[in-house]
């Protein structure tokens, strides 16, 4: 048998390669395999991937049944994509563009198997088993709608990422130009010269590529429009402070945390014995809470989102468990709960930090990290022994105007003045009262 090998197989080859290595990564990354919009993105590159497979199988072996079953791929991986893009814009798969979607598919499936919907042609002097008639109308269709859609995402991607994330957020809207608008061009150019078409799958396979090496380095692309996640705190049951995370400037005060923990204690005995959650909706946002029987654990994001409940539900349990001597012993010292920051990183990693808005931004670190003039770390250390106690105050005075640690000195020897004269009185009233008494 003669294998008829063409510029488009070959074509084929590459693209169809690319796209289900590409889809085969993204399933056994970690950071990505339980991404529920990834999962649906990913079964839509995985049938945009059977297609090219199998039509150049049929041009291969020219094979017509083989071009039919490759023009059905096109129909769930639409379905997919429409369910993914969705699911990253609002965490919802409902969508009017989805009901059109399954609508054109139905009528795509049953003119698949409809005679004349596939035919051969001769394309630059080589023969080839293409869609033909209203079947390519509709499938031509179904690529427009993917290409345009995925433009769409990755410009309103790039256009809300944060500051941290810009970079991979720009790279990331650029695999969607390439898959999108310019393979569109290139397969409207096929209409005028077929050579065009070689063109087309090629960009779209290096587009899909950069768009899953994107995704596999950054997952928190897929979670920058859906909501905005801006605070974690955790108290104990009597109120008292023992860990605090910021994504983001908050717009939750500590006084008001106060004020919902304290109603949702009046509110119900079952929600603090048996562990509750409850959404409390904010003028600019929802404040979730979640009451176990040692901690309160209130997240504040901008929208309700079920994904951060789960979140919230299963950090409180592992950090329950994680410091379970602490909570006990009835610890308060927020010190001893800075371990809970590997919980951050297991359930909300894939969220972006949006604290930072531009590189001029000044950054504050820790006292630890903090250089400041000799003399006054001298000074500091003999005010203040106890390392951790300096670490705070060196924190502190750095976030302060310059003359303040000169004020702040000035204040303490005045004080300490204070002192050392209270004491002589103190001192000479006991010589005195010592001399009555003889």
């Amino acid at each position: 048998m003669v294998l008829n090998w063409t510029p488009e197989v070959i074509v084929e080859i590459f693209t169809s390669t690319i796209i289900l290595t590409a889809t085969l990564l993204m399933y056994i990354t970690p950071r990505t395999k339980h991404v529920k919009s990834l999962s649906y993105i990913r079964f839509g590159i995985f049938f945009m991937g059977m297609l090219f497979a199998l039509d150049l199988l049929a041009n291969l072996f020219l094979i017509t049944f083989l071009s039919r079953i490759s023009g059905l791929m096109l129909f769930p991986s639409v379905v997919f994509f429409a369910i993914g893009i969705n699911y990253t814009i609002k965490e919802t798969s409902n969508s009017p563009f989805l009901i059109i979607v399954i609508g054109l598919g139905i009528l795509f499936c049953y003119l698949a198997f409809q005679p004349g919907a596939i035919g051969f042609e001769f394309e630059g002097g080589y023969l080839n088993v293409n869609w033909i008639g209203l079947y390519e109308l509709v499938g031509s269709f179904f690529i427009f709608f993917v290409g345009s859609a995925s433009f769409y995402w990755g410009l309103k991607t790039w256009l809300n990422a944060p500051f941290l994330i810009k970079r991979e957020a720009f790279i990331f809207s650029m695999s969607t130009v390439i898959s999108g608008p310019v393979t569109l061009i290139l397969y409207l150019f096929y209409y005028w010269n077929p050579i065009f078409i070689l063109f087309a799958y090629a960009t779209t396979g290096l587009g899909i590529l950069i768009f899953c090496i994107g995704v596999i380095k950054e997952p928190k692309l897929l979670y920058i429009l859906p909501f905005t996640v801006n605070r974690l705190v955790v108290r104990d049951r009597e109120g008292n402070p023992l860990f605090d995370h910021d994504w983001s400037r908050s717009i939750l005060k500590e006084s008001i945390f106060t004020v919902f923990l304290n109603t949702v204690q009046l509110m119900s005995e079952e929600v603090i014995n048996l562990g509750g959650l409850l959404d409390i909706k904010l003028e600019e946002g929802i404040f979730t809470l979640y009451e176990s029987k040692l901690i309160s654990v209130g997240l504040v994001a901008s929208k309700h989102s079920k994904l951060l409940r789960e979140c919230v539900v299963q950090f409180t349990r592992d950090f329950e468990q994680k410091f379970e001597r602490e909570l006990k012993n009835q610890v308060k010292d927020i010190v001893q709960y800075e371990g809970a920051f590997e919980l951050i990183e297991k359930y909300f990693s894939n969220f972006p930090y949006k604290i930072i808005k531009s590189k001029k931004q000044p950054l504050l670190l820790t006292g630890k990290f903090i250089k400041i003039p000799l003399e006054l770390e001298n000074k500091l250390r003999k005010i203040f022994p106890d390392e951790k106690e300096y670490e705070a105050i060196k924190t502190e005075l750095i976030k302060s105007p310059l003359s303040f640690s000169s004020e702040f000195l000035n204040s303490y020897n005045e004080m300490k003045e204070e002192l050392e004269l209270i004491s002589e009185k103190d001192l000479k009233y006991l010589e005195f009262n010592s001399k009555l008494d003889e």
